[in-house]
């Protein structure tokens, strides 16, 4: 069979959150040198870790290496290292098995046979893609987002014990109805890696290659895990195991507390660490923004957030001049409110007609004019030129100088500039502040759907409410919150 090496199929585990990190293993001589694989003598074994966006052209110079005995990760992770605590994104659910072994084991042409005649008795889900590695068979159901379709679900503590329960239960359901089939149950942990589309499987001598299996619409069948856990009655199980734990005396054992503890260390973790490497990402892609004078639009994303921000930024400024100024700025004012404006304006244009024209207009509309004291076109084009400057070289203001630069005092004013629409909580100590002010209006609103006999909000709802009500927030942290909320109820309350 002539296949050639692709990564298609690894590209259907990895969909959406391009920053998630795939790791590839490759299997080469000793001493051969490649474009990354580097040469030496301390393992048989390369590893190399990259981002899922943008792998064209790593693919192409990597092509020759990854044809032979070459692997990648079916969930995706948040450091460049395949271990269990960084997994990130959970991919598809699958199950491994050994087939062509000795002269008894069926083959895997069999064994997928048998699988879909289990899909046809309804105990297991449709499959989404099979995988025959040369001699054995991979089985996957495809993963989506059950907020946001067009991603794969975040690896949160609720996510990850589900995914394993999910993966224990369909290895079950196979061992008890077709228990021939030699299952590689070690093979179903979450940092497993699983052969590259046309990547050659030495012990057999034969590529691997996979089949997809598309449903009605023609598009690949994806499932959420609450889905699979529906079809499974994984989660009855679950709140059953745990109200029969918690109806001993005692309630849970103190080693089952030490573990959930641990995944939430873990969470926190594996977060606080996702959030230090976009900084750095940020931060380096806006040195590289400066240098060839652009703006710094990194996806469509990212350049909505950008503008949000400058926004809200303008939109204190027209605050603070028709609730503290009274419409016109005073003289002693006047050339720290334009040029706080102007700084404004610059980030969101660096046309400079553009900016001189907006400096311009509030200079001579709302500016304070006595005879003796006029704003000259001199002074207004010097606050766009050094505005424009100082954006082209990447340059930034906290709110608490451009508080200062409209005329309150962080300090004294804090409470005013705030109601204004400024946060100035900033730093470790405002940080947790915002995380407790948060925490607490997100606790009302799920209470108050639970009490006034509603659905609980999505994270997406969640998200968008706390957001409304001066709290930013995105879906992975209302997440988080609810699974929150949802532990602290009980089984009893989900039930």
């Amino acid at each position: 069979m002539n296949v050639s090496v692709d990564l298609w199929p690894h590209r259907l585990f990895w969909m959406g959150d391009p920053r998630a990190k795939a790791i590839f293993s490759v299997k080469v001589p000793t001493h051969e040198e490649g474009p990354w694989l580097g040469a030496g003598d301390w393992r048989p074994w390369r590893q190399r870790a990259a981002v899922t966006e943008g792998l064209e052209g790593w693919f192409r110079n990597n092509e020759q290496h990854l044809r032979r005995d070459a692997f990648a990760t079916i969930n995706r992770f948040s450091l460049w290292h395949r271990s269990q605590k960084y997994v990130v994104r959970l991919g598809a659910t699958f199950v491994d098995i050994d087939c062509g072994r000795n002269a008894s084991d069926c083959s895997a042409e069999e064994a997928a046979e048998t699988l879909h005649e289990l899909v046809e008795l309804g105990r297991l889900a449709q499959t989404s893609m099979f995988q025959f590695s040369g001699r054995g068979l991979w089985a996957f159901w495809l993963l989506r987002d059950e907020e946001d379709p067009s991603t794969t679900p975040f690896a949160s503590t609720a996510n990850r014990e589900l995914w394993t329960a999910l993966q224990q239960r369909v290895a079950d359901v196979i061992a008890e109805d077709a228990p021939w089939l030699k299952l590689d149950r070690p093979a179903g942990e979450v940092a497993r890696v699983t052969r590259l589309q046309g990547s050659l499987n030495p012990a057999a001598g034969r590529p691997a290659h996979y089949e997809l299996l598309v449903g009605p619409d023609g598009e690949p069948v994806r499932y959420g895990l609450e889905e699979l856990a529906d079809f499974y009655g994984v989660r009855m199980e679950r709140l059953g195991l745990r109200g029969e734990a918690e109806a001993k005396p005692g309630g849970a054992s103190g080693l089952e507390s030490g573990l959930e503890a641990e995944e939430d260390r873990r969470d926190l973790e594996l977060e606080a660490h996702r959030g230090r490497m976009d900084e750095r990402s940020m931060e380096r892609r806006r040195r590289d923004a400066v240098r060839v004078g652009v703006h710094p639009v990194f996806s469509a994303l990212g350049w909505k957030g950008h503008v949000t921000l400058w926004q809200s930024r303008l939109a204190f400024l027209d605050r603070v001049l028709d609730e503290i100024f009274g419409g016109v700025i005073p003289c002693g004012h006047r050339f720290h409110m334009l040029s706080a404006y102007a700084y404004c304006f610059a980030k969101l244009t660096r046309d400079p007609a553009e900016v001189a024209g907006k400096v311009a207009t509030i200079g001579r509309s709302f500016c304070e004019q006595p005879a003796e004291d006029l704003m000259s076109d001199a002074e207004l084009r010097g606050i766009t030129a050094h505005a424009l400057e100082w954006a082209r070289k990447g340059s930034t203001i906290t709110n608490r100088k451009l508080a200062a630069f409209a005329g309150l005092d962080p300090v004294a004013n804090r409470e005013r500039i705030e109601r204004l629409g400024l946060n100035l909580a900033t730093g470790p100590k405002g940080r947790n502040a915002r995380k407790r002010d948060r925490r607490e209006l997100a606790r009302k609103i799920f209470q108050a759907a639970l009490d006034g006999g509603e659905d609980p909000p999505s994270a997406r709802k969640l998200a968008i409410a706390l957001t409304e009500r001066g709290c930013a927030t995105g879906r992975t942290v209302a997440h988080a919150l609810l699974a929150e909320f949802w532990a602290e109820i009980g089984p009893e309350g989900g039930s």
